[in-house]
């Protein structure tokens, strides 16, 4: 019997007309994919001018193609076609391309979507740096106007200074005109190009960003943002507005204080067409009736937002050594259309203060009642007593509708020379308004004869809004001061919990004054526990002329419980007392509102007033400090004879942050009888998380002129409150200074 054979043999030979690979289990299937891989990877980064290998295989051996991206900016290969697994060279671009980045692509010759690519980092191999020279870009510009900016490039790579700048305008919501153009949109490094606006911009403005970029590296570039209105320079004060102000300093021909306050009425064409003023200093003072401000009072300004008002007044008291009696100079700089800081700036007197936007349109008793039965108002009064001692008088006064101080919600504190009196009965009264707002306060307190003063205290006030008043006092019997009053509103009467102070927040704190030996500055932050302590505090303190900066090794604060608002402050460590060990006093009045409290120092060891600062906007950097913003600063110098720091200086002016460490702009300062107008400065800051900023300011002719042979620069700390507003400390031996940077927010 045959046996039965497989069926597999016999079934393969008569496939095999078929397929006899299938049948003999045949190992070569359908054809593989093609793909293109790196053989020689490009490096992540690379620099201008430095070539690199690289090289792609094909899976089927096929020949590869070199490209990159930018097309025609991301530079070459040599050869542009290899074999697979051969090398090319890649040469970058002459320039960092837009982006800082380059693709390098290999693809398939045979088949031109197989690829691979890389990303490639350009560099220019070095540090760029660019900076806009001074004057630097205004913060506003009229469309019918111009501004002419340039810029420097600081740099040790090959060709980037040579090479130049490049100019660019960027807007958004232009309105269909544009961004505006440069006359040369390139540059050498230092040359300068003139802007031109767009002639048409929306309703409120445009803003458009001035961007200067190096042209070898494009990503190293400042930056600065304007904003063009239609509004016209003259029109920074605006037609038939009123606008309050208050200066304190000190007259040039004596050294002696003098103070002022007073309101006025603008055309919006340059011109002041009414208004009155109070003065008072050792000789004399407005206490019954104010001083006209008459025909020929003026103003101009240009479009960073700095300026000039020339008061003319009909008191022959005032400008007499400067040969223009009655008329008072003052530069101004705008921080906002509502608000601007000034410094007289004239022979006669230097002195800092503020303008502002004068909001209610009529006056009556009720104004400052502000339609409550009581309405409380904080206040700090600085300035000198008739005995020659620096006075600091601060507290709560409780005001109604009938023109009347009543003792219940109102307390006073007061310091004389280190005569401290704290928590003292306060009465008074206050007499109507005239129609543009000015008012005079009496007030009774025992703090006066319990530092062997005699009041009362008169102040004649002029009304910003209905929680600030601007006064100077006009008694002649305690001294010359002037400060600020600010409403409590429906505050008045319940800040007497320990929580006024949250929990965590972070405060700037300032006291500027005198010391037995001089002039003192101090400015600190710290963070409230929201019970009684005051912790993780730093500082800087300028005490004649020797600069500290540290800790504040302990800090704590007392809440009044009568709900004033009255806050007591102890803090030791690097404080004005000089002694780690020795407590630095102080209190500050609590407005229940947007303001910062107002500050002053209740020890013997100086007199001193500030204010407390909420901090926002940390962890901070260097682009907490950017943009154009006015500043004003008040300084004490050294005085060889007196071997004190007490010769005193004021400034404003106009300064522009990159965000980088740099500063640069434009100061009017007043060393007294020597104005010394429109003086370029530049300046640097390094950053710290804290918000306290380290760094300088140099306007070396002006400094040198100033404190002598070889200062030509100062150095300053920048305590960052937010990048709105920085507070700066002056940290040599050349002065003691404090002041403050407020971003600039045009139109004006």
């Amino acid at each position: 019997m045959n046996a039965r054979r497989p069926l597999l043999p016999l079934l393969c030979v008569v496939a095999s007309a078929l397929t006899l690979s299938a049948c003999l289990g045949s190992s070569s299937g359908p054809s593989a994919p093609l793909a293109v891989e790196f053989s020689v990877a490009p490096p992540l980064s690379d620099t201008l001018g430095t070539t690199f290998q690289v090289a792609a295989e094909v899976s089927n051996g096929s020949n590869v193609n070199w490209s990159c991206t930018p097309t025609g900016a991301c530079g070459s290969f040599n050869p542009t076609q290899t074999g697979s697994g051969v090398s090319t060279t890649y040469m970058p671009p002459t320039t960092v391309p837009q982006g800082g980045s380059v693709t390098i692509m290999a693809v398939s010759v045979q088949d031109n979507t197989k690829e691979a690519s890389a990303n490639v980092t350009i560099t220019a191999g070095g540090a760029v740096s660019v900076t806009f020279n001074p004057p630097p870009p205004p913060p506003t510009l009229a469309t019918n106007a111009n501004a002419t900016i340039s810029a420097t490039i600081t740099s040790t790579v090959t060709n980037a200074v040579s090479d130049g700048i490049d100019w660019t305008p960027t807007c958004t919501n232009s309105a269909g005109g544009g961004c505006g153009t440069f006359s040369t949109a390139h540059t050498n490094s230092g040359v300068a190009t003139t802007y031109f606006p767009p002639t048409t911009v929306p309703a409120a403005g445009l803003n458009v960003t001035l961007t200067a970029a190096s042209t070898l590296d494009p990503m190293d570039d400042v930056t600065a943002v304007i904003n063009v209105s239609t509004t016209q320079t003259s029109a920074f004060l605006c037609a038939s507005c009123s606008y309050t102000y208050t200066v304190s300093g000190v007259e040039a021909s004596t050294g002696d204080p003098y103070s002022l306050a007073g309101v006025f009425t603008t055309d919006g064409m340059g011109n002041i067409t009414s208004g009155e003023q109070d003065f008072s200093d050792y000789r004399f003072s407005t206490l019954n009736t104010a001083d006209t401000i008459e025909s020929g009072s003026t103003y101009q300004f240009t479009a960073d937002g700095r300026g000039t008002l020339t008061v003319v007044t009909n008191d022959t008291n005032i400008g007499i050594s400067n040969g223009l009696t009655g008329t008072e100079t003052f530069a101004v700089a705008f921080v906002s259309a509502h608000h601007a800081l000034l410094t007289e700036i004239d022979g006669f007197a230097t002195g800092s203060g503020t303008l502002d936007l004068q909001t209610v349109g009529s006056f009556s008793n009720s104004t400052l009642s502000d339609g409550l039965a009581s309405n409380g108002f904080t206040f700090v009064f600085g300035g000198g007593t008739f005995g020659g001692l620096p006075i600091g008088f601060g507290g709560v006064f409780s005001v109604n509708n009938q023109g009347t101080i009543s003792g219940t919600g109102s307390t006073s504190d007061i310091n004389s020379g280190g005569s401290i009196a704290k928590q003292q009965t306060l009465t008074g009264g206050y007499t109507s308004t005239d129609q543009l707002g000015r008012i005079q306060l009496t007030l009774m307190s025992s703090a006066f004869g319990n530092v062997n003063l005699t009041g009362p205290m008169i102040l004649n006030g002029y009304i910003t809004d209905a929680t600030h008043v601007k006064f100077v006092e006009v008694d002649q019997k305690v001294g010359v001061s002037s400060g600020l009053a600010i409403g409590q509103g429906a505050m008045t009467g319940t800040l007497s919990s320990a929580s006024v102070l949250p929990a965590n927040t972070l405060y700037v704190f300032t006291a500027f004054g005198s010391v037995p030996d001089g002039a003192a500055a101090l400015a600190a932050t710290f963070t409230s526990d929201g019970v009684s302590k005051l912790n993780n505090g730093l500082s800087d303190v300028n005490e004649s002329g020797v600069p500290t900066s540290g800790t504040i090794a302990t800090g704590s604060y007392s809440v009044d419980s009568s709900g004033t608002g009255r806050v007591g402050i102890s803090l030791t460590g690097n404080t004005i007392v000089g002694n780690a060990g020795t407590a630095d006093n102080f209190v500050i009045y609590l407005n229940g509102g947007t303001d910062p409290p107002l500050a002053m120092e209740l020890d013997q060891y100086g007199v001193t007033t500030g204010n407390l600062y909420t901090q926002s906007g940390g962890p901070f950097t260097l682009t907490s400090f950017q943009g154009n913003y006015g500043l004003n600063y008040t300084q004490f110098a050294y005085d060889a004879e007196a071997e004190e720091y007490v010769i005193e200086s004021d400034t404003s002016g106009q300064a522009f942050a990159d965000g980088a460490g740099n500063l640069l702009g434009t100061l009017d300062i007043n060393y007294p009888g020597s104005p010394e107008p429109d003086q370029a400065f530049t300046g640097a800051y390094s950053s710290s998380a804290s918000g306290r900023f380290t760094g300088l300011l140099s306007s070396p002719i002006v400094f040198q002129h100033l404190f002598g042979a070889g200062v030509e620069t100062l150095g300053f700390s920048y305590f960052v409150v937010s990048p709105s507003q920085v507070v700066i400390i002056e940290t040599d031996s050349t002065a003691v200074s404090l002041g403050i940077f407020q971003l600039q927010t045009p139109p004006f």
